[in-house]
């Protein structure tokens, strides 16, 4: 499951692909801010946003996120230097 962010610019098509609605939306403000125009984004099911529309394109919800490990299982956590 991807979403393809496809823009013009002045070198001509550019077509970008991220695995996150988020991840999308982040690379279609910074190709916009680079110059590009008419830019979309095509959901997974096929749908498409136009820069427009960019408000319009349903996010993930946060429940559905995965949640991201600040370290590794195999580490041992924080240790106090005061014994309890």
């Amino acid at each position: 499951m991807s979403f393809s962010i496809k823009a013009m610019c002045k070198h001509g098509e550019l077509l970008h692909r991220r695995k996150t609605v988020e991840a999308a939306l982040k690379k279609a403000r910074e190709m916009s801010r680079t110059g590009c125009y008419d830019i979309y984004i095509t959901t997974p099911e096929g749908r498409d946003y136009h820069s427009s529309e960019l408000a319009d394109l349903p996010c993930t919800p946060s429940s559905a996120r995965p949640v991201q490990k600040t370290h590794s299982p195999n580490k041992p956590g924080p240790t106090s230097r005061f014994p309890k």
